[in-house]
């Protein structure tokens, strides 16, 4: 894979990521939304909304037009104990939204003996970037500078096709005696002969196979592999 393809691979990625949040404009987020588990109980860096139809088993969110939001957990059975927290959200813009966590409903026979305190959920749970998918939106946890935004859905997206094609690169791995992976790739990239000082790790995610880093400079993007294991760093060489 030579570097121009890889640059055009970042082009594909701008331009797609451009088009869905043209699609954001237009994105109703009032209504039923499917949910894997209700919004505001754990601290999540990521939900995934799916538009619903009717009601059916399962978590759902509800986002009323007064901008009222409401966790709904339909069960088969009355012994499912579920935690629903209930508050307002907001509209920042066409691509951010807020929940504040205003109370707390326990359902469930059971539900009073959970062990929750309701005060640590009620609190302002931040904002988050919306970012439409095929057929899902995702809420994102968010600075609320929408080029920090685009910026980290760029770098999931290489790093996610990085993994679906590692074993296409080739590798001149260098041992190191660290064990502080992120001070590793530094050092490897001050190295005169790798000659990438000038490059800033932007992204990193943790494979079974290493630990993957994204560098940058302008709009130049390289991949360094991390194992652990064995104590080595190399960049990811396109064939």
């Amino acid at each position: 894979m030579s570097k121009s393809i890889l640059k055009n691979k970042v082009v594909l990625l701008f331009v797609n990521l451009f088009f869905s949040m043209i699609s954001f404009s237009q994105t109703n987020m009032v209504g039923r939304w499917e949910v894997r588990e209700p919004i505001g109980v754990r601290d999540m860096e990521e939900y995934s909304l799916v538009r619903q139809e009717k009601r059916v088993y399962g978590n759902a969110l509800i986002l009323t037009h007064d901008g009222m939001f409401f966790n709904e957990d339909i069960v088969p059975c009355l012994n499912g104990n579920s935690v629903l927290p209930s508050g307002t959200y907001t509209l920042i813009d066409d691509y951010h939204i807020r929940f504040i966590v205003e109370d707390v409903h326990l359902q469930g026979l059971y539900a009073g003996m959970l062990e929750i305190k309701t005060s640590d959920i009620i609190k302002d749970l931040g904002v988050f970037y919306i970012y439409r998918e095929e057929n899902s939106i995702r809420l994102i946890k968010s600075n609320g500078v929408l080029q920090d935004d685009k910026d980290k859905m760029l770098y999931t997206e290489m790093l996610q096709t990085f993994d679906k094609n590692w074993k296409v690169y080739e590798y001149s791995w260098v041992n190191t005696n660290e064990n502080m992976p992120k001070e590793v790739v530094k050092d490897y990239l001050d190295n005169k002969l790798i000659g990438l000082s000038d490059y800033k790790i932007v992204y990193s995610k943790k494979e079974a196979y290493g630990e993957l880093f994204l560098v940058r400079k302008d709009e130049d993007f390289r991949y360094v592999l991390y194992n652990g294991i064995k104590q080595k760093v190399s960049l990811a060489y396109p064939r």
